[in-house]
């Protein structure tokens, strides 16, 4: 029984320090940005891109687009402090067999489990990042065909690796070259997660 009551107490803590959505924007819970997971990306139709072979380049340019010019933007548009760690998205989307990623599915897009086994794949170093919250792009569908790319923006507990919340975007691409035509709409995710901010704070 005192072994009961023991672990009872050690237990209350913890449960009480799990952090939910509101914490998203709580300055006190640190906060790491984690890059953009093209993982289960898909390029659609396939036939209307020309270049399959330079599409895992295209993964690396867009996060350093993302992480060198964009990341005092995340504070910003957050309001808080922000830390980043791209290895772990790094490491994941090395492991992308080209030749899989082009559909002709244009309404292809990932379901709030497929993002949650995302999360889990990350493998994260839940030591090193004990009591963060993550944020992570999850990219879906990139369509030549519809003009428009879909990204799911995604903040989880790194604790339990359960997403706290979800906010879904397509922009329509634009910009000179592969790169930055496409590496548009992950920078108009990080303008508009002041849409997060500001419906977290009407809660």
């Amino acid at each position: 029984m005192q072994k009961f009551i023991i672990g009872l107490f050690l237990l209350i803590p913890f449960l009480g320090s799990a952090q939910s959505a509101s914490d998203i924007i709580n300055p006190d819970v640190k906060l790491v940005w984690l890059g953009c997971d093209f993982s289960r990306v898909r390029f659609t139709k396939s036939e209307e891109f020309t270049n399959k072979d330079q599409i895992l380049r295209f993964f690396v340019d867009c996060n350093n687009v993302v992480k060198d010019a964009t990341m005092e933007k995340v504070h910003k548009r957050l309001k808080r402090d922000v830390i980043k760690d791209f290895s772990f998205v790094t490491a994941k989307n090395e492991q992308v067999n080209w030749e899989e990623v082009y559909s002709d599915d244009i309404e292809y897009g990932l379901s709030d489990e497929d993002l949650q086994e995302m999360v889990k794949e990350l493998n994260i170093d839940q030591n090193k990042y004990m009591g963060h919250i993550g944020l992570v792009f999850c990219e879906e569908n990139y369509s030549k065909t519809k003009g428009a790319a879909k990204l799911s923006v995604v903040f989880f507990r790194v604790d339990d690796l359960e997403i706290l919340h979800i906010k879904r975007d397509a922009f329509r691409p634009k910009g000179f070259g592969f790169m930055y035509y496409w590496s548009y709409p992950n920078r108009q995710s990080i303008w508009y997660l002041s849409k997060v901010r500001k419906e977290l704070e009407k809660e």
